[in-house]
């Protein structure tokens, strides 16, 4: 090489070794800052997991939640994210958190680059690499769940099984096991690797016997030994309907080329027919199909709404065939043209009205947050009009891939950047109104009070979302007991009874109870020590706690739904009195108390029904409420138990 050829050659390899770095500090910057308005979490079950598993192995506790040790097949991600929760502050951890996933989730351009790099030239793997960290599917990062881990993960992952199909390696299993122990719906990965091996290399398959050996049992174990997978095992028994299977994938599959900025998709299609009979080829279009099969299945099974957040992470892998596919000269240029134009008109038909109806953001389908977005500021015609005619005009930039491909992945770039910062903007308004709604002020008021440790008392009809949000914003609540009620999750809870002389029976001493009044209301013995937002009240125990009333169904306003019981103790003979009515200018309500039936207007009803001691019972005839509107009964001015 000539001194001069080494000056300009020297400068470009600089360049390009700084680039990526630079892409990764972008990234993170710029995904952090959206996820700022990330208020507080709202996938509230996964996240309420994920978090309070990382707080367990910050503390030293392994993996349990509540104070119980609890198996979960998955514990990477919540492990990645455990040094945020070594800060005291809530408020700082939830932040730190937000940024430590935004770094771990950016980092997937250097899997993706380097996975570019076997296929095409340096400049395409570093448009590659911006594309991963463009997509909408970044959103995630911001939610405590194991999207941002799992995307580099399952790169990586990718990177070390197209190397182990060209040169056979018993890692394979093993880096397998991690990925699934990332995130279980990688369990496709060994799937690919069988298939690649199998595609790739006809007459050697000797030479892959001991790792494709173990791969195949390692998804026979998973499988096939109840409970290896967790609670996601019970996805395996979901029932499906091949319709419906269809449908959903179709749908899922017709949403994915606008979350990849619909340009490179014809490219990368043909570019994949090109590496079929390579090991990044078909694991590539293997991934694809197993993530679109995986989201279909789910869809048909049980979310019955298309599935985006399960497909995201082939992105990398979309780039990459497009630029393969423009690296080999762009072959097959008249059924490229055909191809793109069917698809474009295809893709103009996808009726988006129709799978958003009224909603505003979807968590698992950006592409309908995006959509919804646009028809808030431009209104739903013209926002149909443009995702009708968005195809048909970035199909015909398609067809000038050969000519100019960095025009056509800038623009599917940048239309991956503007769906995820419609996307960005909608989960601001969601988590807010999350937070208003669920969220007392401060979120994390029982740690701040120094109160101690508590347990969190769930009573019937109470609204779950409150005593999430408790959990989620407060390491204190170290307990859950249910009263009478259903569990509001999955995870460990213990169970309270009320004794006939009005004990309180706690399966583990506590000072502290957070009693949830959102839909009951409860007579305890105790101190009120905050009332830290309706619905909520904290207590202060005596040694021994009693119970003197319980009111299931009686809201804090008074109000109730359709079904009132009352039980006072200790249980004795008596009677109960109480007071009924409704405002001025409601309807009156049927009511009956017992087998007695009365009309409760705007004035007050007295009335007394003896007792043995069983519970009073009432129950209403509740006017058809609007959907998701609050069905009320009647007001109860005055309920109290007199004792014979």
């Amino acid at each position: 090489m000539t001194a001069a050829a080494e000056a300009v050659a020297l400068p470009r390899v600089v360049s390009r070794t700084l680039t990526l770095p630079f892409l990764f500090a972008a990234a993170t910057v710029y995904h952090f800052l959206q996820s700022r308005g990330h208020a507080t979490p709202t996938v509230f079950n996964d996240e309420l997991l994920y978090s309070k598993l990382s707080q367990s192995i910050a503390a030293g506790h392994g993996l349990s939640i509540r104070g119980q040790h609890f198996f979960f097949p998955a514990p990477l991600a919540p492990l990645a994210q455990s040094p945020a929760w070594l800060l005291s502050s809530m408020t700082h951890a939830y932040a730190a958190a937000k940024l430590l996933n935004a770094a771990i989730m950016s980092a997937a351009v250097f899997p993706a680059y380097w996975l570019a790099r076997r296929v095409v030239r340096p400049s395409y793997a570093l448009v590659t690499a911006a594309a991963t960290v463009a997509t909408p599917g970044m959103l995630y990062h911001g939610y405590l769940m194991s999207e941002a881990l799992a995307y580099p993960v399952f790169l990586c992952a990718v990177l070390v099984l197209v190397r182990a199909v060209e040169r056979p390696t018993v890692a394979v299993p093993f880096v397998c096991a991690l990925a699934i122990a990332t995130r279980v719906q990688f369990l496709v990965l060994p799937l690919a690797y069988l298939a690649a091996v199998a595609v790739c290399e006809r007459g050697r398959y000797r030479r892959h016997l001991v790792p494709a050996s173990l791969t195949a049992l390692l998804i026979g174990v998973l499988l096939g030994i109840p409970g290896a997978l967790g609670q996601y095992g019970e996805a395996t028994h979901i029932g499906h309907d091949p319709g419906a299977i269809a449908h959903w994938a179709l749908t899922t599959g017709s949403l994915l080329p606008f979350s990849l900025g619909l340009a490179v998709v014809p490219g990368a299609l043909f570019g994949l027919a090109a590496l079929r009979r390579t090991p990044i080829g078909v694991i590539s279009l293997a991934c694809t199909v197993l993530f679109l099969g995986q989201a279909a299945l789910i869809a048909a099974g049980e979310a019955h709404r298309p599935l985006e957040r399960y497909v995201f992470y082939v992105t990398p892998l979309v780039f990459l065939a497009f630029f393969a596919y423009v690296e080999r000269g762009a072959p097959w240029r008249r059924a490229y043209v055909l191809f793109t134009i069917a698809g474009a008109v295809a893709l103009s038909l996808v009726s988006f009205p129709g799978l958003t109806g009224t909603a505003g953001f979807f968590f698992d389908a950006f592409t309908l947050t995006g959509f919804a977005r646009a028809s808030f500021y431009l209104g739903l015609p013209n926002a149909s009009l443009l995702y009708a005619l968005a195809p048909l005009a970035l199909g015909a930039l398609a067809l000038a891939a050969r000519r100019l491909p960095y025009v056509v992945a800038g623009v599917a770039i940048a239309i991956a950047l503007a769906t995820g910062a419609a996307g960005y903007a909608t989960d601001r308004l969601a988590t807010g109104f999350a937070a208003r709604t669920f969220n007392a002020q401060p979120a994390d008021w029982l740690d701040r009070s120094q109160l101690g440790a508590a347990t969190y008392l769930v009573l019937p009809a109470s609204d779950y979302f409150v005593g999430t949000s408790l959990e989620s914003w407060n390491r204190d609540v170290r307990r859950v007991a249910l009263l009478q009620a259903q569990p509001p999750d999955p995870f460990p809870a213990t169970v309270a009874r009320v004794e006939r002389d009005g004990s309180l029976e706690l399966a583990a001493p506590t000072r502290i109870l957070v009693v949830n009044v959102s839909g009951s209301s409860l007579g305890l013995d105790g101190q009120v020590v905050a009332r830290p937002r309706q619905g909520l009240v904290a207590y202060r125990l005596p040694a021994h706690p009693h119970v003197r009333w319980l009111a299931d169904g009686l809201a804090p306003d008074r109000w109730t739904s359709s079904k009132l019981r009352y039980q006072a103790w200790p249980v004795r003979a008596g009677r109960y009195e109480l007071t009924l009515s409704v405002p001025h200018g409601m309807a009156a309500r049927r009511v009956w108390v017992g087998k007695h039936e009365l009309r409760v207007g705007s004035t007050p009803k007295r009335l007394s029904v003896a007792t043995d001691g069983r519970p009073l019972v009432v129950q209403v005839k509740v006017p058809n409420a609007p959907l998701g509107a609050r069905a009320l009964g009647v007001q109860v001015l005055a309920l109290r138990f007199v004792p014979r």
